[in-house]
């Protein structure tokens, strides 16, 4: 995976490809738990700066700031916000009510909603899951493998699953080529903002004016599901001021990773001074409208998630492999195990999800998995 919202990202890509050819190295699974403990440090704080900055020049009231873990909440919070619904919304927001079985209750986020005084919803930052990760990078490898299988197919007049059979041995051979564009992830964290189109147009001028923005890509999304989607490169602030503003940072749930107090101060300026000035993320501009649409109507966003893992081109093994590895790599990051000797899958192999579960349960110290029934013994009798 490349991904672009870290600034270790070209040497979290070549773990990344190492990983899927088998080949792992002493200190990857630190490297992976300082990535996504120290990262956040650099980069979200500077992130969310520019969501207040950026607001502030459009809204000059107050933000207020909370976290959101379950999407139930988010729809809560976007019933609680409209304070004069239109008859559409009123719909929608009656059958939620009615059928909240309907709207996938109990879908984990990470979310942080923001707020203006008068109570109305005015943006959030989102942080892209694991899964999510994983599901994105394996799309990656299969969108890149998918043509390479059928052009092996379709020159040797053969069957698919033996194409596919020679691209997994590609792999075990280590000669499979990836470039960062083939992998890449923009939108590990996503910053959304809500308003009226002349809000929205403010809120872009403010963005491409911004003096941390280094970049501005856009790209309009109509159809089901409308918005304006930009993917902005921002400039960090200097190691120095990185590096000053984590005094009082606690550090115990980054223990709970498997690094000590000392090597987590240690290490973090290093890391910082080492690593790229800018990091990339996603801005999307929306209407309360849309919004509404796309957590309770037309285009509710659980339901385009599905559509996409349906539609992919290629869910052969070599994409349900990568998923596996991708996920296995990032649960290692926030697991207490920092130390691995091989990848417990391989790109030319055959699991079952079971035995991904397993291997996952195992980098949290329980060697079993939950089990149905405990230790029973059975004994025979006459």
């Amino acid at each position: 995976m490349y991904i672009t919202g870290l600034i270790h990202r070209d040497r979290f890509f070549n773990l990344a490809v190492r990983w899927l050819m088998d080949r792992v190295e002493p200190d990857d699974g630190r490297f992976a738990t300082k990535v996504f403990i120290y990262d956040q440090l650099a980069t979200i704080p500077t992130g969310r700066d520019l969501m207040r900055e950026i607001h502030t020049a459009v809204r000059p009231d107050p933000i207020e700031f909370r976290s959101v873990t379950f999407k139930d909440d988010l729809r809560a919070a976007i019933i609680e916000a409209c304070r004069n619904p239109t008859p559409r919304q009123e719909e929608l927001f009656e059958r939620f009510c009615r059928h909240p079985e309907e709207f996938f209750p109990g879908t984990p986020v990470d979310l942080i909603l923001a707020t203006a005084a008068s109570g109305a919803l005015i943006g959030m930052v989102r942080f892209k899951r694991i899964q999510r990760v994983a599901d994105k990078a394996s799309r990656r490898i299969a969108d890149r493998l998918a043509e390479q299988i059928e052009r092996a197919a379709q020159s040797t007049s053969m069957d698919w699953s033996v194409a596919e059979d020679m691209v997994c041995r590609a792999f075990q051979e280590g000669t499979v080529a990836f470039q960062p564009e083939d992998l890449r992830i923009d939108d590990l964290v996503g910053y959304k903002f809500v308003g009226n189109e002349e809000e929205l147009a403010a809120i872009e001028q403010a963005i491409r004016e911004h003096p941390r923005v280094r970049r501005v890509e856009r790209e309009v999304h109509q159809g089901i599901y409308n918005d304006v989607n930009l993917l902005i490169d921002v400039e960090l602030p200097s190691p120095g001021e990185i590096v000053s503003r984590r005094w009082g940072w606690d550090w115990s749930l980054a223990i709970l990773r498997g690094l000590d107090r000392k090597t987590l101060e240690r290490d973090f300026g290093t890391y910082v001074e080492a690593g790229a000035r800018t990091f990339r993320a996603e801005v999307i501009l929306t209407t309360f409208d849309e919004l509404v649409e796309s957590e309770f109507g037309r285009s509710i966003h659980e339901e385009r998630v599905l559509y996409q893992r349906s539609s992919a081109p290629y869910t052969g093994r070599i994409a349900r492999n990568a998923s596996y590895i991708v996920e296995y790599l990032l649960r290692l990051a926030i697991s207490p195990t920092v130390e691995v000797d091989e990848v417990p899958f391989k790109m030319w192999g055959r699991y079952l999800p079971a035995s991904v579960s397993l291997a996952i349960w195992r980098l949290f110290g329980v060697s079993t998995g939950p089990r149905l029934f405990d230790s029973l013994l059975l004994e025979s009798s006459d």
